[in-house]
């Protein structure tokens, strides 16, 4: 357990961290995203699903032959990916969107899956009443197809061999002539994440972490994006790419040169021993606000992207009606 002097950083660093003025009084964190603590961490296991399992084999594998190490099961994105296909046929989108307009990532963060994620969508359609194929046939073919993609056009295969990744959830649905299947790859750099909201302040959060042995965090990007907003269903499924929103500024230690990263820096990211850091932000505006944590291994020429989570800021008179 930490001591009361660790504990009590964080708060002091709000001022550093926050806007240069005072957040107004009746903004606060709102569901779905991160309204309550969440705590996440390295997930390691084996599906229970045979077609997952078969899927997740076959990842691996494919994997191995392109010189990379496995991916581990992520549960958390797998019950993700089954509930998304579960949706997706309901609605009747393919591709990365259901018609509520939210992204991938922000979807993936209030399931407290805090990786990094690149998703992996795949939608078969019969022209009768029923599938042709049963659905292990349908999902590996998935995968030949994805792993079979050409540059330029090959997002799919790329997400497949990412050296970064390390987990994968995988998850299937399928009724009548509908056949859904999303592969959730997530790139942890952590050993536990921690995220809580901070009751005295409505729109602040205060986060906890420790690296992976050999590993420091380098800096937090932020970005703010508005509220998404519903979709028609062929604004959905003419959607076939999403990235992560680009970043207004970069939390930095103190000791950070003061042009670092090419970004306005704010000095409130608090490292400490054994890969332990903390930081505390308060939000100012409205809106999806997404951190993203870098982090370097000794050696490495540049940090890289290995947690991200992402918090929905709201008017509080309208917090409970988002949700």
């Amino acid at each position: 357990m930490r001591k009361g002097p660790l504990l009590a950083a964080p708060i002091a660093l709000l001022s550093a961290c926050s806007i240069l003025h005072a957040p107004p009084e009746h903004l606060s964190i709102a569901p779905p995203g991160l309204a309550s603590p969440v705590t996440d961490g390295w997930p390691d296991g084996a599906p229970s699903d045979p077609v997952a399992a078969a899927v997740f084999e076959q990842i691996n594998a494919d994997r191995a032959h392109a010189g990379l190490p496995p991916v581990a099961w992520d549960p958390k994105a797998a019950d993700l990916a089954t509930k998304y296909t579960r949706e997706q046929i309901r609605q009747g989108t393919v591709g990365h969107f259901l018609l509520d307009g939210v992204p991938p990532y922000a979807r993936l963060s209030r399931t407290g899956d805090l990786g990094v994620g690149a998703e992996n969508a795949v939608a078969y359609i019969s022209t009768g009443d029923r599938l042709d194929e049963p659905p292990l046939d349908l999902a590996l073919r998935g995968e030949r197809e994805m792993l079979s993609e050409k540059p330029p056009a090959d997002g799919h295969r790329r997400a497949i061999l990412d050296p970064a990744a390390t987990h994968v959830g995988v998850g299937w649905s399928a009724a009548g002539s509908d056949f859904r299947m999303a592969e959730e790859f997530t790139s942890r750099r952590y050993v536990h994440l921690d995220v809580s909201p901070i009751s005295r302040y409505a729109s602040a959060i205060r986060v906890r972490g420790q690296a992976l042995p050999g590993m420091r965090i380098a800096y937090v990007s932020v970005a703010r994006q508005p509220f998404p907003s519903p979709i028609s269903l062929t604004e959905a499924n003419s959607r076939h790419s999403y990235s992560y929103p680009s970043p207004r500024f970069v939390l930095v230690p103190a000791a950070s040169p003061s042009a670092a990263f090419g970004l306005a820096n704010r000095r409130c990211l608090v490292p400490s021993v054994h890969g332990r850091f903390s930081f505390a932000y308060q939000a100012d505006e409205p809106g999806m606000w997404t951190f993203i944590l870098y982090f370097q291994r000794r050696g490495e020429r540049e940090p890289a992207p290995g947690g991200s989570f992402t918090v929905w800021v709201d008017e509080a008179t309208s917090a409970a009606v988002r949700s």
